[in-house]
């Protein structure tokens, strides 16, 4: 129940902020909005009005939407009607939003307390690489090496080493995680692991504690962290698209999976996944492709090459219909790969 719950919190959460920013720059530049929608229809509920905008709940729990008439400019007050500019600000709003709610988010986590390296004995684990000894052993990323076989760890050097050495037999690590002992893990590291791993599958370096800063630089700190994750993501699709790193799509069970998995850990990380899928929902939907927002914006840049000349309105509808088919059964056909991954 915890992980369905923290499901709903999660994903309702950045779909309702991005639909939120649509909304809000919207009725600012006082365009007609007749509806709010949480997943997509057919129609489950109506749950009330707010300043003459229907609040609906759908039946499709896999995104949202705003409904300002984005194809009919016959329709007054509708988004269609309005300037490039307008347009453009209004489509564009959701996915600034969702850039705002990550910083917004890991700004938090600095203030509740971020995982920094410090000078100490032992090594933190940075990252844990899937299906490795680590992770089938429990190993996560922050927990700190301290013991390796009963003795004490002096720095990182000393950790690879002793790892290194013991590839292929069964050895027993003291793990501290967040300032806790915990019983000894007992992993065996491999010794012919996969390009690129070590033979346990972790990345480590300095010990990590956590941090806490106060609200002035908290938030720019959670900035900081969300243009490094911009970038971290770019570096993923450039790795993949050079076939040195497995490019992995994931739907909605996917994310399920994954939201319950981090929301056992405790709030913090939770709150940094939540940022981290907020940054990704930033990205996807201003990719150029009909239905998402990047799309829209395609056709307001097109608009302003040809010198106001508009692509008529049926046009661009048919091919933003299109898209949302193409799209929805693109995410049905990742939904039935990510069972097959998840249930065999």
């Amino acid at each position: 129940m915890t992980g369905l719950v923290s499901f709903v919190l999660v994903f309702g959460l950045v779909v309702f902020v991005h639909e939120l920013g649509h909304l809000l720059v919207a009725k600012a530049f006082g365009v007609r909005v007749d509806e709010f929608g949480f997943g997509y229809p057919p129609r489950l509920a109506s749950l009330g009005q707010i300043g003459g905008t229907e609040i609906t709940l759908n039946l499709l729990p896999v995104g949202g939407f705003v409904r300002m008439h984005e194809d009919d400019p016959s329709v007054p007050g509708g988004i269609a009607s309005r300037s490039r500019k307008v347009r453009a600000a209004v489509f564009a709003a959701g996915a600034v939003m969702n850039l705002l709610l990550a910083a917004l988010l890991y700004g938090v986590t600095y203030m509740r307390g971020a995982l920094e390296p410090v000078e100490a004995p032992g090594a933190g684990i940075y990252s844990v690489s899937a299906d490795s000894p680590a992770e089938e052993a429990g190993l996560r990323p922050g927990d700190n090496i301290i013991t390796i076989d009963g003795e004490a760890v002096g720095a990182v050097e000393e950790a690879v080493g002793r790892i290194s050495d013991a590839a292929g037999r069964p050895m027993e690590l003291g793990i501290e995680r967040d300032g806790t002992a915990l019983q000894p893990i007992t992993v065996t590291p491999r010794e012919d692991p996969p390009p690129g791993e070590g033979a346990l599958g972790v990345t480590v370096d300095l010990p990590l504690a956590r941090v806490s800063y106060p609200v002035w630089r908290a938030i720019p700190l959670g900035f900081r962290a969300t243009y490094y994750t911009v970038r971290g993501i770019f570096w993923g699709i450039r790795q993949a698209v050079m076939q040195r790193l497995p490019l992995e799509v994931t739907g909605p069970i996917g994310i399920y999976r994954m939201t319950t998995e981090v929301a056992e850990t405790g709030l913090t990380r939770l709150l940094e996944f939540t940022a981290f899928l907020s940054v990704n929902l930033f990205l996807l939907n201003l990719l150029p492709l009909p239905a998402l927002d990047g799309g829209r914006l395609v056709f307001v840049l097109l608009e302003w090459l040809r010198g106001g000349r508009r692509i008529p309105p049926e046009k661009e509808g048919l091919v933003h219909a299109i898209g949302m088919v193409l799209i929805l059964g693109m995410m049905v056909v990742v939904t039935v790969f990510d069972y097959i991954r998840y249930f065999g």
